[in-house]
């Protein structure tokens, strides 16, 4: 069985997941019709990947047509990369990873500032920023554990109206002092 590494960071099951994510649970029909590029038989593949890899899972059924309709769910504390995987995955395929990471980063970006006026960027809270941060290790340890102190209280905030869904991405990229 592939690593969780290989089977999140694929263009087709990272944007199954983030749909999961974003959205109350979903069926294959609405998947399709979100995904819309992805083909049905092609989107089965992948969510029987997913449900074998523990990653999502049925948390409805019901007979529609005379068809067992199932809904799917991610399994949100599963869709962590181990440590021990990380350190295991060649360079190339890091790269690879961060490739499908980055073009789906790239896609949402694209898709909302496509739809959005300029001057709602500020209110939704859109915003993108480089910034070089020049921390010790420790320093940089507890930056990171008051990042996910701050998502853990609300990453499990249910869909409401009165709610914005907001995709939060991070990244870190140690640089060389000599390279700045």
């Amino acid at each position: 069985m592939k690593g969780n590494a290989d089977l999140l960071l694929h263009p087709v099951r990272m944007r199954i997941v983030q749909q999961l994510l974003l959205n109350k649970p979903l069926t294959i029909a609405q998947l399709v019709e979100i995904l819309g590029d992805v083909p049905q038989a092609t989107l089965y593949r992948h969510i029987n990947l997913l449900l074998e890899a523990n990653l999502i899972e049925v948390i409805e059924t019901k007979k529609v047509k005379g068809t067992e309709e199932r809904k799917f769910s991610v399994k949100i504390d599963n869709l962590q990369i181990p440590e021990s995987e990380i350190e295991t995955i060649s360079q190339e395929d890091h790269i690879r990873h961060f490739s499908v990471f980055h073009g789906n980063l790239l896609q949402l970006a694209t898709s909302y500032l496509a739809n959005t006026s300029p001057k709602q960027y500020e209110q939704e809270g859109f915003s993108y920023a480089y910034v070089p941060l020049h921390l010790s290790d420790e320093e940089f340890k507890e930056l990171i554990q008051s990042i996910h102190q701050a998502i853990e209280k609300v990453v499990h905030n249910e869909i409401t109206p009165e709610r914005t869904t907001r995709i939060f991405a991070s990244m870190f990229i140690p640089q060389d002092s000599q390279e700045l």
